[in-house]
């Protein structure tokens, strides 16, 4: 795996290095003032690979249309961190449970909106750029 994607070349060369899967992030924007956000990116990681690998992304996603935004950019994965670390910060294992449960809500609300009854039917038709 190797993370910290967040330009095609450097897909296309760590495809070709080996690595076996790739994460689009900034490392939360800590390393660089004002880098570029990894979502996006994802677009053009997807397309630069070809499903050589997959693809995943993290990089402040918080709710359940992020997720499903991302995974119809083409991200076979999504990273979430804080949401969960807030929530055990705050009433532990039953806050991280509670997190879980809003977030899975979240998505299955979106989805339904959507007209989607599965992850697999998230593509970039249920996107529109502004």
């Amino acid at each position: 795996m190797v993370k910290g994607i967040l330009h095609p070349d450097d897909a296309r060369r760590a495809v070709s290095a080996g690595a076996d899967g790739l994460i689009v992030s900034n490392h939360g924007g800590r390393q660089l003032d004002g880098t570029v956000a990894p979502l996006t990116m994802l677009p053009e990681v997807v397309e630069a690979i070809e499903g050589a690998v997959p693809v995943m992304i993290d990089g402040s996603f918080r709710r359940g249309s992020q997720v499903l935004k991302a995974l119809s950019l083409g991200a076979s994965f999504v990273f979430l961190g804080r949401p969960f670390n807030y929530a055990a910060s705050i009433a532990g294992e039953a806050g991280v449970k509670k997190a879980v449960s809003l977030l899975g809500s979240e998505m299955e609300r979106n989805m339904a909106l959507l007209g989607v009854t599965d992850v697999e039917e998230l593509t970039t038709d249920l996107l529109r750029r502004h």
